[in-house]
């Protein structure tokens, strides 16, 4: 569940300022875990929701196209959001044009009432408020359903804003806000409605079985490995990435480390996705109880480098 949107490509090599013509390709938080979970032999739904136009639903046909149950996905946003992305020497950049906070409240409203699903991933989501408040609840029903719930901060820079983090979250440090995404075109949210947005956020992550965030996220949200951890369920497990150094694991049983293989990437692009549908691969026939065992996390965490190394190694599209 959560972010579904266009990859729009520059040639390889050629910066953005200098492309004139660009290559789709359906990204997102959510559309990428999910490609790769299928490609894993996983069944996987996706729960989005795009704009009721051209792009939103090419965009529906080509992630049904790629194996994806699409039943849930919703054509209710304002518009379909759009990344342009070039690579330069396995690095890229990116250029967001998207509507946060109108996509975070169509999200909010496509929730099913029933989820029917072994796992609950969320990934990409914005801090609006009562829309991340309706994800939290949203979690915490599947959870009474037997799900496992498995959260994917995600945390974009531009689409959490720092003044509501200082205003809300403990060891948030101070800055310039910013709610919206590059190019969106929305007017900036009180500090009010960011703070109750990233509290309803951190509720989401206290419903989680397993948190994985980067270094990066951590950053934006301004906070310590260590201290998210301590604001999550005791059984629960928090995963930080960071690049090619080692992966932190910190859950019921204390704080390992693991290393990923070094990699070439040709794309980075959606690795941190990929590293998740590794996770989740490995986690999906295992009783919710068997998430804070040790052991098992770390063969998930060696199987979510597994998985990202291969998928950064490719071209996508």
């Amino acid at each position: 569940m959560g972010e579904a949107l266009w990859d729009l490509y520059a040639p390889e090599g050629i910066p953005l300022e200098q492309a004139k013509l660009l290559r789709r390709v359906p990204g997102g938080g959510a559309v990428n875990t999910a490609t790769a979970l299928v490609r894993l032999g996983i069944r996987s739904e996706l729960c989005a929701a795009l704009g009721d136009d051209a792009m939103g639903r090419g965009l529906r046909d080509e992630v049904a196209a790629a194996g994806i149950d699409v039943g849930r996905l919703s054509l209710s946003a304002a518009r379909t959001g759009l990344m342009l992305v070039a690579i330069e020497r396995g690095e890229a950049r990116f250029a967001g044009y998207r509507q946060g906070e109108s996509e975070a409240r169509a999200l909010a409203a496509a929730m099913p009432e029933r989820w029917q699903s072994r796992v609950v991933h969320f990934t990409g989501i914005a801090p609006v408020r009562g829309a991340s408040g309706a994800l939290a609840r949203a979690a915490a029903s599947a959870r009474r359903e037997g799900c496992a719930v498995s959260v994917d901060v995600n945390a974009r820079p531009r689409m959490w804003p720092r003044a509501g983090r200082a205003a809300s979250v403990p060891g948030a440090g101070a800055g310039a806000a910013s709610a919206s995404d590059a190019g969106a075109g929305a007017g900036a949210a009180s500090a009010s409605d960011a703070g109750a947005g990233v509290r309803g956020c951190f509720r989401l992550f206290r419903q989680a079985d397993l948190v994985k965030c980067s270094a990066g996220d951590l950053d934006v949200l301004g906070t310590t490995a260590r201290a998210l951890r301590e604001r999550l369920r005791p059984e629960a497990t928090l995963v930080v990435t960071d690049g090619a150094r080692e992966t932190l694991l910190l859950g019921p049983g204390g704080e390992r480390a693991v290393a990923p293989r070094p990699v070439r990437p040709v794309d980075p692009t959606g690795a941190g996705d990929a590293f998740c549908a590794g996770m989740l691969a490995s986690l999906v026939w295992e009783a919710r109880a068997r998430w804070g065992d040790a052991s098992l996390m770390l063969r998930a965490v060696t199987r979510g480098h597994d998985v990202a190394r291969a998928w950064v190694r490719r071209k996508r599209g």
